[in-house]
């Protein structure tokens, strides 16, 4: 499976079918991704449904023996290379000469400190004063997993209260944005983008580390991939087509004069079993080792039943809540979202209506059946303006 050095959502679904196939895949040291919306995020998310679905997966790079280790660093700081070097079984160059898996991941050790120690500007791909994007990652089972930004606790780990998150939040736009943008997304609620954050980091330290029976995956990792991005009126009325919601949230969200919209992405990635199957995994006391069997609405109503105010499988009072409150979150925010998660891509504009709202997503797939995905991705756009 190849994947090119610039593509779209739309081209990674396409892959799908490949991941069951083929145990290859290569994967280009750097990335140019074209379409609106979480494509890294997406990226990353097939190449951990490729891992998973492979007895031997073989990461192929597009670097010699020789200049290899030097450049798996770079790749490393995109979400998908990142995914792709942990979950793969082995290592190769673009001539096939095997690449030690072991001093792979040593190279990219100060990386991963500076992931563990909350040195945001030093887990971003770019250089230079803006980082554009910051990737913080726990990867189970690593030394490091338990990473400073999502949790406290040397012996216990546990994650951070809402209220850190949101200084997480506001210390990665300080980073990445101008005072002026900055002010404009505090006063757009920022800070209530931590709250959703910090649900949504629990949901995947909670359900995504182990497999359905309750067992901890040996290779696997969790965690949110924050970019500053701009789409121009342009290319939001060529994708008008095929991604008609999203191009009104952004024609809506743009300043009038203006020919391009600027724009906090936030996605949370985990290499989890998705949401339905842990859904009902829990539910019923079985384990759903495969969404084959499964009729398309009943994974449909699975997953929104995640969503739902004190629906839950634990016997708590204060359960089933998580979720649930992102999305008010969400709504206060007028955020579009899109979520992957199974054989389904959902996606929502919130309004900012006062009342409680329901999460009420549409299709983004329409009537089509996507190929079944390993893991949850959730993407989070808010505007700056």
């Amino acid at each position: 499976m190849q994947i090119a050095k610039r593509l779209n959502t739309y081209d990674i679904e396409e892959l799908y079918p490949q991941c069951r196939t083929d145990d290859q895949l290569r994967l280009p040291i750097s990335m140019s991704h074209g379409g609106l919306l979480g494509v890294d995020a997406s990226l990353a998310q097939l190449v951990i449904s490729w891992a998973r679905a492979q007895e031997r997966s073989v990461l192929h790079l597009y670097a010699n023996s020789d200049s290899a280790l030097e450049q798996i660093p770079q790749l490393a700081r995109t979400a998908a290379g990142l995914a792709a070097l942990i979950m793969c079984t082995s290592i190769e160059s673009e001539t096939h000469d095997p690449i030690e898996k072991r001093a792979a991941l040593t190279v990219i050790r100060p990386l991963i400190e500076a992931m563990y120690e909350g040195d945001l500007k030093n887990t971003s791909s770019e250089k230079g004063a803006r980082p554009k994007t910051i990737n913080l990652f726990s990867i189970n089972n690593a030394k490091m997993e338990f990473i400073k930004p999502f949790y406290y606790g040397d012996s216990q780990p546990k994650v951070h209260p809402r209220s850190w998150f949101s200084v997480l939040i506001e210390m990665s736009s300080a980073l990445m944005h101008t005072r002026h943008d900055q002010n404009s997304l505090l006063k757009s609620g920022l800070p209530a983008l931590g709250g959703v954050l910090a649900e949504l980091i629990s949901n995947a330290d909670e359900h995504s580390v182990t497999d359905v029976h309750g067992v901890k995956y040996k290779k696997g990792l969790r965690g949110t991939s924050i970019k500053s991005s701009r789409i121009k009126k342009q290319d939001a009325h060529r994708h008008s087509k095929t991604e008609p919601e999203f191009a009104r949230f952004i024609v809506k969200n743009m300043v009038k004069g203006e020919e391009a919209l600027d724009f906090l992405e936030i996605s949370i990635i985990d290499s989890g079993p998705g949401l339905a199957r842990r859904w009902i995994s829990a539910k019923e006391g079985r384990p759903v080792e495969s969404l084959d069997a499964l009729p398309i609405e009943e994974e449909l109503q699975a997953t929104l039943d995640c969503f739902k105010k004190h629906v839950t499988t634990k016997d708590s009072s204060t359960s089933g809540m998580g979720l649930h409150n992102a999305i008010q979150a969400l709504n206060k925010l007028k955020a579009f979202v899109r979520l992957r998660t199974g054989r389904l891509c959902l996606y929502q504009t919130f309004q900012g209506h006062d009342q409680v709202v329901e999460y009420s997503p549409k299709k983004w797939n329409g009537d089509k059946e996507l190929t079944a995905a390993e893991g949850t991705v959730f993407t989070i756009c808010i505007p700056v303006n």
